[in-house]
């Protein structure tokens, strides 16, 4: 199975890492993107439908077609994070970080003692103990703060040098709106704010990631010759649609 350790080895070389995006609550659903060449699968528990017992499901899923299970937390809840951990998830996406300082305090959480205060005992992702040594002493979550605020912007850089952070995540569709012109992605401020956190990753050794919410490979192809590694490419729904859409017309 893809891993964490997979993914992050990935992109500190410089390839580019993609991902599905969930919002339906359906494990057979999830299945199908699994077994589309994805490296990654994302439950989106911030705008998705999706809660922890259906998000436990959709990994097991993931994990038979060897993707690393992913989940995009509501909020910096690191009591939701470790019990999605302890459920076999691979990787965090933080939605609307603004601060090091505050991340560094979410991370600690998801990191076993003594680099963390994540806690200790038996369940699904250490396979109920049989694999308890290795992911105690091995294990570390690709973890990713999403920047999509003026002040997550300005505090890109200090995030970034965080050693715990794998990648920068840009939200495009909340970061316009923290920049007063939500959805349009043509202002001079939203490519200055997109080149700001590209800058930070590099600065940081770090990758850039983003959310192509299109479903079309050309808007996959510019994201990853923008710089971008760690993409989510579309949504179940956005899928569905994009493929029934000429029907309306």
């Amino acid at each position: 199975m893809t891993s964490a350790a997979d993914i992050r080895s990935t992109l500190r070389h410089g390839r580019s890492s993609i991902g599905a995006w969930l919002t339906l609550p359906s494990p057979e659903l999830a299945e199908c993107l699994a077994g589309c060449g994805f490296d990654w699968l994302a439950v989106d528990m911030e705008h998705g439908a999706i809660g922890i017992e259906t998000a436990g499901r959709v990994f097991i899923a993931a994990e038979r077609h060897g993707v690393a299970p992913f989940a995009r937390l509501p909020s910096a809840d690191p009591y939701l994070a470790r019990r999605l951990l302890d459920q076999g998830c691979q990787g965090l996406i933080v939605p609307v970080v603004e601060s090091a300082e505050d991340f560094r305090a979410f991370a600690s959480h998801c990191l076993y003692p003594p680099a963390g205060k994540r806690g200790v005992g038996l369940s699904r992702g250490n396979q109920f103990g049989d694999s308890f040594d290795t992911m105690l002493n091995h294990f570390q979550p690709l973890l990713v703060p999403q920047i999509e605020t003026r002040a997550g912007v300005a505090a890109a850089a200090a995030i970034a040098a965080l050693p715990m952070v794998d990648a920068l995540f840009l939200g495009p569709y909340d970061l316009s709106a923290s920049l007063g012109q939500a959805g349009n992605f043509a202002t001079p401020a939203f490519a200055d704010a997109m080149a700001e956190v590209r800058h930070a990753c590099a600065e940081a050794g770090k990758a850039a990631g983003i959310h192509q919410v299109a479903p079309v490979l050309d808007g996959l192809e510019a994201r990853k010759e923008e710089g971008f590694r760690l993409i989510a490419f579309g949504t179940d729904a956005q899928a569905i649609r994009h493929v029934f859409a000429p029907l309306k017309a």
